[in-house]
């Protein structure tokens, strides 16, 4: 990166200590121009005359420029900055044609030359703000325009009101000039209030900002010029003087802000306003504090040219808080309305993140059903490998015994000790293998509900007259009986891998209380049994798929009950001393509820 790259890029990251250095520059002019009351009219003169010469011939110099390089770049600003480089200029002729009228010439006609270079730059003004609205100017709402208008048209009235009953009965060129300074102003000031209310929503450049709060009050100060020269109240050195100084000011520090930004490349700097890679909430965090300054720095200066100056005209302290409670009027209904749409942007922006968070999450569901069901996959083909291993062996023996038989005498009968311990090995082999392969299909299937009202205690004794109980195993099911909908298929399947869980876990017999209650709208199933208990690193982890601490068995028991619960919208846990499987399970389940959770 370019030393000149670097230094626009340290500019535009440091938007605070460009406003800092502002209110520097304003507060030093405010403090100048606090000499004017104790000093006399040639005096005074030596800080008025390079003042009116310098601020308009810097701000004539840069729009020059930028409309030059922008031209170059062919940037469509180029127009509106050749047509306020030329409106600068008729500034600038102006401001020393009004300064050797007041300072050399004997004299102040009106309409003067100045005049004429005056209201000639208002048309270029507007022309190069609504060429810098252009690219959004579609996406101004029409109720903007009309707050802009109104309140350009509000300050409007009581200007032409003043002017023409000033006028009266003199000749009709000087008339229409009088009358044409606050309609041109006030058509400036539409473009300027549209672009700060637009600007509080798009969050715009800080240049954008000083730009239009520089032609804010420069048309304000004219409305106070007006006034104060109606009056009479008007001298050299009075306060409107500063606040079009500050008008000056604030648009040079945006046009050197948007020199910088001219100097990065091409394609980082087509607009001013709306494209900047640096931006930030320009209106609250420095166009107020900068309002409450600049007004703060004007009603000083009109008390201390109120007290010390004294005028035959006693209505000049009351022109300059006239002036002054305009551009309060002026920022006040700006901030008010900035607020309001705030407020509406704020609404709207929530309703979108509620939106957004909703299609996330709705993403994120998806996304955990894909990986759920990858995981059943992976899970299947890491499984296919250990039912290899175990199936063998079950199926040796009973192929072993199978062979055995075959080869016993003719005579032996099926009530001979051998043949029918070959048959016992044979039966209890076939157990395992068919209770490795429900544990597969019970974990991979995922079948809908085929719901029906059914009886707790009756689903339970029918598991259990599936089972093989041993006869040092005592099983103690609760009187208390609850109805709900489910499918029994699957929590026949459930309670036949709970039951058979605890049995394996009592090595030497034990206890097994099946308790069945209900609470509100759930019924609550704990089956509690009298063996060791799960290890403590292995309680969390008992419900993944493949988890096992036996040396024969899938790992999917449990994972499949789990999968089983939740699909009946219920929980299954499990705690120790003693263990107990507590399933939580709604008594009332509706096929099209449960659809709609699957969504």
């Amino acid at each position: 990166m370019s030393q000149k790259d670097t230094i626009s890029t340290s500019l535009l990251e440091n938007p605070k200590k460009i406003v800092i250095s502002l209110i520097l520059v304003l507060l030093s002019i405010t403090l100048i121009y606090q000499t004017r009351p104790f000093l006399d009219d040639s005096q005074f003169s030596l800080i008025a005359i390079p003042a009116y010469a310098i601020f308009p011939g810097v701000v004539t110099l840069y729009a020059s420029i930028l409309a030059i390089k922008l031209h170059k770049q062919k940037n469509f600003e180029s127009k509106g900055y050749a047509m306020f480089a030329v409106a600068a200029a008729f500034w600038f002729i102006a401001e020393q044609i009004w300064q050797l009228y007041d300072h050399v010439w004997e004299g102040e006609p009106f309409p003067s030359e100045a005049d004429i270079f005056y209201v000639a730059s208002y048309p270029l003004i507007t022309a190069f703000l609504f060429l810098s609205l252009k690219p959004v100017i579609k996406k101004v709402p029409r109720n903007v325009w009309l707050f802009a208008i109104g309140l350009a048209f509000s300050l409007l009235v009581p200007s032409v009101l003043a002017a023409y009953d000033d006028m009266f009965e003199e000749d009709a060129f000087p008339t229409i000039i009088a009358l044409t300074y606050p309609v041109l102003s006030a058509i400036v000031l539409v473009p300027a209030i549209v672009g700060i209310l637009f600007l509080a929503k798009q969050g715009a450049s800080l240049s954008w900002m000083l730009i239009l709060f520089g032609f804010i009050i420069y048309g304000v100060s004219d409305i106070f010029f007006l006034f104060a020269e109606l009056d009479g109240a008007y001298y050299d050195g009075h306060p409107v003087d500063l606040m079009y100084l500050y008008s000056y000011t604030l648009i040079i520090f945006a046009f050197h802000v948007r020199l910088k930004i001219a100097n990065l490349p091409t394609s980082e700097n087509r607009t001013i306003f709306f494209t900047e890679s640096i931006k930030f909430e320009t209106i609250s965090k420095f166009g107020i504090p900068l309002t409450v300054a600049i007004v703060s720095m004007i009603i000083l200066i009109s008390i201390v040219h109120s007290i010390f100056i004294e005028t035959d005209d006693q209505t000049s302290t009351q022109n300059i808080m006239l002036g002054v409670v305009a551009m309060l009027a002026v920022f006040a209904a700006i901030v008010i309305t900035i607020n309001k749409n705030l407020s509406r942007l704020v609404k709207m922006r929530t309703n979108e993140l509620v939106e957004q968070r909703d299609n996330l999450e709705n993403l994120v569901e998806e996304k955990t059903h894909e990986i759920l069901k990858s995981e059943r996959l992976s899970a299947i083909g890491e499984l296919s490998g250990r039912l290899a291993h175990d199936l063998r062996n079950p199926l040796s023996v009973m192929k072993m015994s199978i062979d055995l038989i075959k080869q016993s005498p003719a005579d032996s009968k099926i009530s001979d000790a051998n043949v029918t311990k070959r048959i016992d090995l044979i039966e209890k082999s076939i157990d395992r293998i068919s209770h490795q392969v429900d544990d597969v299909l019970g974990y991979v299937r995922n079948s809908p509900l085929n719901l029906v009202n059914v009886s707790l205690v009756e689903l339970v004794q029918s598991s259990l007259d599936k089972v093989n109980i041993p006869k040092d195993v005592q099983v103690k099911i609760s009187k208390k009986d609850v109805h709900i909908d489910c499918d029994a298929v699957k929590l026949d399947a459930v309670f036949i891998n709970l039951i058979i869980n605890s049995i394996q876990a009592m090595h030497e017999g034990g206890k097994i209380d099946i308790v069945i209650s209900d609470q509100d709208n759930v019924a609550i199933l704990k089956f509690v049994d009298s063996g060791d208990g799960i290890p403590d690193e292995n309680i969390e982890k008992i419900f993944e798929p493949l988890f096992t601490t036996k040396q024969k068995g899938t790992g999917l028991g449990l994972a499949s009950c789990k999968n089983i619960i939740e699909q009946h919208q219920g929980e299954i846990s499990v705690s120790n001393n003693p263990t107990t499987f507590t399933i939580i399970l709604p008594k009332i389940l509706s096929v099209q509820n449960i659809k709609l959770q699957s969504k």
